[in-house]
């Protein structure tokens, strides 16, 4: 009962955050870089938290509505921190960027590291969530949904085994690369790691489905 709650109360605390960060930073966004017009003022300081109001209201309906989910419970714990962690994540986006539009870190160079942790962020959402990935059960939200994998627990379990792995190791070289290696390095660094683990993916999938 307490991990349910706490999954209910987790994301609506980071929606509130979200949109007090966007009203705080607000009166502080450049006026002029933004054509002194109002709307637009008001989708920059709130367009992310009303994405992360909308990624959680859609998840949450899809996972109600959701008719050939299987597993138990711990599934359900799985498929909604899955799902937080995304939202942690585009508020962790929002909270960078009104800090880059405000100047708030000027001091520290933020401009200079500014792009870089955001690569960092980027990777450890994949390690976030490639850990969770092997947990997953055949649902429609979430996964590698094809007619075989909806249909084949052990299809599934195989080839989201695998995209775990996948995903954790892609997180982990992005963000070691947005650390320690050049911007123009890094860009093949990641295409690289990207392809071979599309490619892992894909054989475990065949080679699944085949033994099924």
């Amino acid at each position: 009962m307490t991990a349910k709650r706490n999954s209910q109360i987790g994301p609506l605390v980071v929606i509130a955050l979200g949109f007090l960060v966007g009203a705080a930073a607000y009166p502080y966004l450049p006026i002029a870089a933004l054509d002194n017009k109002l709307g637009l003022h008001l989708e920059v300081a709130f367009a992310l938290p009303i994405a992360i109001l909308v990624l959680h209201l859609l998840f949450r309906s899809l996972w109600r509505h959701d008719r050939i989910r299987t597993g138990n419970g711990a599934f359900e714990a799985t498929y909604h921190a899955i799902v937080f962690r995304t939202m942690v994540f585009v508020f962790a986006m929002h909270a960078l960027l009104m800090l880059a539009l405000t100047d708030a870190m000027n001091s520290f160079g933020s401009h200079t590291w500014g792009k870089r942790v955001v690569v960092v962020m980027f990777g450890l959402l994949f390690i976030a969530v490639g850990n969770l990935l092997p947990r997953t059960r055949p649902n429609i939200a979430l996964g590698l949904r094809t007619k075989r994998t909806l249909a084949n627990l052990q299809v599934w379990q195989q080839v989201h085994r695998v995209s775990g792995y996948v995903a954790v190791l892609f997180g982990a070289v992005t963000a070691i690369a947005a650390l320690a290696v050049s911007r123009d390095l890094m860009g093949g660094v990641m295409s690289l790691t990207a392809v071979l683990g599309i490619i892992a993916v894909i054989v475990t999938y065949r080679r699944s489905s085949r033994l099924a």
